[in-house]
């Protein structure tokens, strides 16, 4: 069963523009070697060289997918295979990053693909990959950034962290500098089981447990523009991305669905009344 995948991503409520960048991609328009594939980055660096910085890693990770080398890596491999192509990312925007209206420019990068129900990661940085499954809401990846070396140090609480002024602050970033250490994994996946990437302009916004209500209460077509608006009443402090790849059948409710099963990545506007249910719901529980 090949995952049905979508992604929205959005500048918030107090940005002038949005250095994020999504890729998306299942059913046909699936990479070779892959069943999906979902890529979030997050720039950061100056008003035009994050989206500089974000939009090369999204380019250039699609680019070497499409063209097929990955096909035929083996599984013991795969992971391997993603770090270096990180790494490969990295040096690109690390030297497009010496032009002096790029200077210091760089991106959070957290990849998914998923190959016979398989899901391998390659993360660098504060974007966040997550799966949700029997009503559960796990965290895969761990955040490079100065407020989770502070939560696994006792200093401060996680939900302190969240507002925390420094929360920003990251300790890992593709094109910083001519290396970076990439943290890679793999997880077995299940049916029915919800893979959602993010940046984290959703989880500085709403806490674990909001982003698994509302996951609770969307449908699979309309969870990323939920999530994103749910954030943005929250406050919408930064730009937020989200994709997420859904591995099942869900009945068709309506034309977006059938749509939705054959599409690689759609953007969906909410549904008004589905978001002021969320929120109420979210608010109530604050």
């Amino acid at each position: 069963m090949r995952p049905t995948v979508f992604g929205s991503t959005d500048i918030g409520r107090a940005r002038d523009h949005n250095e994020d960048a999504i890729l998306a991609l299942g059913g046909e328009q699936s990479p070779p070697g892959v069943d999906a594939l979902l890529v979030v980055a997050d720039g950061m660096g100056g008003h035009a060289a994050g989206e500089v910085a974000s939009r090369m890693t999204i380019d250039q990770i699609s680019e070497r997918f499409g063209s097929a080398e990955f096909a035929s890596v083996s599984t013991d491999s795969f992971e391997e295979v993603l770090r270096s192509l990180l790494q490969d990312v990295n040096r690109s925007v690390q030297s497009a990053g010496l032009d002096d209206d790029k200077r210091g420019m760089g991106t959070t990068c957290t990849l998914a693909a998923i190959r016979d129900k398989r899901l391998y990661y390659a993360h660098v940085g504060d974007s966040r990959a997550y799966v949700f499954r029997d009503g559960e809401l796990s965290q895969l990846t761990s955040d490079h950034s100065w407020v989770e070396e502070m939560v696994r140090a006792g200093s401060i609480s996680r939900e302190a962290a969240r507002t925390h002024p420094n929360r920003n602050v990251i300790t890992r970033a593709i094109g910083l500098d001519v290396d970076v250490v990439v943290d890679t994994g793999s997880f077995e996946l299940e049916d029915d089981d919800l893979v959602v990437l993010c940046s984290d302009g959703l989880n500085s916004m709403l806490s674990d447990e909001e982003i698994q209500e509302v996951i609770e209460l969307s449908s699979h077509d309309t969870v990323c523009v939920d999530l994103i608006e749910s954030a943005n009443n929250a406050g919408g402090h930064d730009n937020t991305s989200v994709t997420v790849a859904y591995l099942g059948v869900e009945a068709i409710s309506d034309s977006r669905s059938a749509r939705a099963l054959n599409a690689d990545t759609l953007e969906i506007k909410p549904s008004r009344s589905l978001v002021r249910r969320l929120w109420n719901r979210i608010s109530k529980s604050r």
